[in-house]
């Protein structure tokens, strides 16, 4: 457990260490990861299963995640 410690301690002195490990770069993470979910949910929700079709479904879907992301970027003062 240590050696761990040991690592991450000079994983944090470097430039590209400190950028990873910072809390925003999670943030962002988990926030696209969210984003890329709820997508294809939708997505999968509007086309399969309400027939709605696919050029409207994908605009409204992606205009309305591009604005929830927005949203949870500046909640979580990623940006």
């Amino acid at each position: 457990m240590n050696k761990v410690r040991q690592l991450i301690a000079r994983v944090r002195q470097t430039k590209v260490g400190r950028m990873f490990l910072d809390k925003k770069f999670f943030h962002y993470t988990w926030i696209g990861i969210g984003i890329s979910a709820v997508n294809v949910v939708l997505l999968w929700l509007f086309i399969d299963i309400m027939g709605i079709p696919t050029i409207i479904s994908s605009v409204f879907v992606v205009m309305g995640t591009f604005v929830l992301r927005y949203v949870l970027f500046d909640i979580f003062t990623v940006l």
